[in-house]
Protein backbone atom coordinates (compact mmCIF):
# COMPACT_ATOMS: atom_id res chain seq x y z
CA UNK A 1 0.00 0.00 0.00
CA UNK A 2 1.31 3.48 -0.82
CA UNK A 3 1.78 6.22 1.60
CA UNK A 4 -0.53 8.93 1.50
CA UNK A 5 0.88 11.90 -0.15
CA UNK A 6 1.62 14.95 2.05
CA UNK A 7 -0.37 18.20 1.99
CA UNK A 8 1.06 21.07 0.36
CA UNK A 9 0.53 24.38 1.22
CA UNK A 10 0.11 27.02 -0.46
CA UNK A 11 -0.44 30.46 0.24
CA UNK A 12 -4.11 31.26 -1.66
CA UNK A 13 -6.06 30.03 -4.78
CA UNK A 14 -5.38 31.14 -8.05
CA UNK A 15 -7.90 34.03 -9.27
CA UNK A 16 -8.36 32.42 -11.97
CA UNK A 17 -8.05 28.57 -12.88
CA UNK A 18 -9.18 28.38 -16.76
CA UNK A 19 -6.59 29.92 -19.73
CA UNK A 20 -7.90 29.32 -23.16
CA UNK A 21 -6.30 29.34 -26.25
CA UNK A 22 -8.31 31.41 -29.19
CA UNK A 23 -6.30 31.02 -32.49
CA UNK A 24 -5.97 27.29 -32.39
CA UNK A 25 -9.87 25.82 -32.37
CA UNK A 26 -8.45 22.92 -30.36
CA UNK A 27 -10.04 21.97 -27.17
CA UNK A 28 -6.86 20.13 -25.84
CA UNK A 29 -6.14 21.76 -22.69
CA UNK A 30 -3.25 20.44 -19.85
CA UNK A 31 -3.85 20.69 -16.39
CA UNK A 32 -1.26 22.14 -14.01
CA UNK A 33 -2.09 21.37 -10.24
CA UNK A 34 -2.64 24.12 -7.45
CA UNK A 35 0.57 23.01 -5.82
CA UNK A 36 2.51 23.12 -9.58
CA UNK A 37 0.58 26.89 -9.54
CA UNK A 38 1.84 27.26 -6.22
CA UNK A 39 5.56 26.36 -6.91
CA UNK A 40 5.71 28.50 -10.38
CA UNK A 41 4.47 31.37 -8.61
CA UNK A 42 6.90 31.50 -5.65
CA UNK A 43 9.88 30.96 -8.22
CA UNK A 44 8.99 33.12 -11.12
CA UNK A 45 7.18 35.77 -9.48
CA UNK A 46 8.18 36.34 -5.78
CA UNK A 47 11.97 34.68 -6.87
CA UNK A 48 12.22 32.67 -3.92
CA UNK A 49 15.10 29.92 -4.22
CA UNK A 50 14.00 26.30 -4.00
CA UNK A 51 14.86 25.96 -0.28
CA UNK A 52 12.63 28.75 0.40
CA UNK A 53 9.78 27.53 -1.54
CA UNK A 54 9.82 24.18 0.08
CA UNK A 55 10.21 25.90 3.80
CA UNK A 56 7.28 27.21 2.89
CA UNK A 57 5.41 24.65 1.23
CA UNK A 58 6.30 22.65 3.40
CA UNK A 59 7.43 20.02 1.30
CA UNK A 60 11.27 18.83 0.48
CA UNK A 61 13.59 20.68 -1.67
CA UNK A 62 13.85 17.91 -4.34
CA UNK A 63 9.84 18.26 -4.04
CA UNK A 64 9.92 21.60 -5.18
CA UNK A 65 12.29 20.80 -8.16
CA UNK A 66 10.34 18.13 -9.25
CA UNK A 67 7.03 20.24 -9.03
CA UNK A 68 9.06 22.85 -10.99
CA UNK A 69 10.28 20.71 -13.40
CA UNK A 70 6.69 19.32 -14.11
CA UNK A 71 5.21 22.72 -14.48
CA UNK A 72 7.80 24.18 -17.15
CA UNK A 73 6.73 21.01 -18.59
CA UNK A 74 3.01 21.57 -18.81
CA UNK A 75 3.43 25.73 -19.29
CA UNK A 76 5.40 24.88 -22.82
CA UNK A 77 3.31 22.27 -23.82
CA UNK A 78 0.23 24.29 -23.69
CA UNK A 79 2.40 27.44 -25.14
CA UNK A 80 4.11 25.74 -27.96
CA UNK A 81 1.20 22.98 -28.94
CA UNK A 82 -1.51 25.95 -28.39
CA UNK A 83 -3.49 24.16 -25.64
CA UNK A 84 -5.92 25.60 -22.83
CA UNK A 85 -4.43 25.44 -19.05
CA UNK A 86 -6.34 24.38 -16.17
CA UNK A 87 -5.48 24.75 -12.88
CA UNK A 88 -6.98 22.01 -10.33
CA UNK A 89 -6.21 19.23 -8.35
CA UNK A 90 -3.63 17.93 -6.49
CA UNK A 91 -2.68 17.25 -2.52
CA UNK A 92 -2.32 20.91 -1.13
CA UNK A 93 -4.60 23.22 0.92
CA UNK A 94 -4.38 26.88 1.79
CA UNK A 95 -2.74 28.09 4.88
CA UNK A 96 -4.73 29.86 7.69
CA UNK A 97 -2.09 31.88 9.35
CA UNK A 98 -2.95 35.50 8.64
CA UNK A 99 -6.41 34.69 6.98
CA UNK A 100 -6.73 38.45 7.64
CA UNK A 101 -4.43 41.48 7.96
CA UNK A 102 -1.89 40.83 10.92
CA UNK A 103 -2.62 44.56 12.10
CA UNK A 104 -5.73 44.20 14.28
CA UNK A 105 -7.42 47.20 13.99
CA UNK A 106 -7.72 46.42 9.80
CA UNK A 107 -10.95 45.39 8.64
CA UNK A 108 -11.48 41.66 7.42
CA UNK A 109 -11.59 42.89 3.73
CA UNK A 110 -8.12 44.06 3.49
CA UNK A 111 -6.79 43.91 0.14
CA UNK A 112 -3.13 43.07 1.15
CA UNK A 113 -4.28 40.09 3.44
CA UNK A 114 -1.06 37.45 3.86
CA UNK A 115 -2.11 33.71 4.03
CA UNK A 116 1.46 32.28 4.89
CA UNK A 117 4.34 32.79 6.78
CA UNK A 118 6.44 34.18 4.21
CA UNK A 119 8.82 37.50 4.94
CA UNK A 120 6.09 39.55 3.00
CA UNK A 121 3.88 39.55 5.77
CA UNK A 122 3.41 43.38 6.81
CA UNK A 123 0.23 45.35 7.02
CA UNK A 124 -1.78 47.33 4.62
CA UNK A 125 -1.26 50.90 4.01
CA UNK A 126 -4.62 52.00 5.50
CA UNK A 127 -3.34 50.05 9.04
CA UNK A 128 0.59 50.67 8.60
CA UNK A 129 1.15 53.32 11.53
Amino acid sequence: MARPKKERVICALPRTTRFRAESTGSEEYVVLTLDEYEVIRLHSLEHLEQAQIASQMLVSRPTVAALLASAHQKLADALVNGKSIEISGGTCRVCEIGLACPKEKCAEDCRKRHRCKASCRSGCESCTP
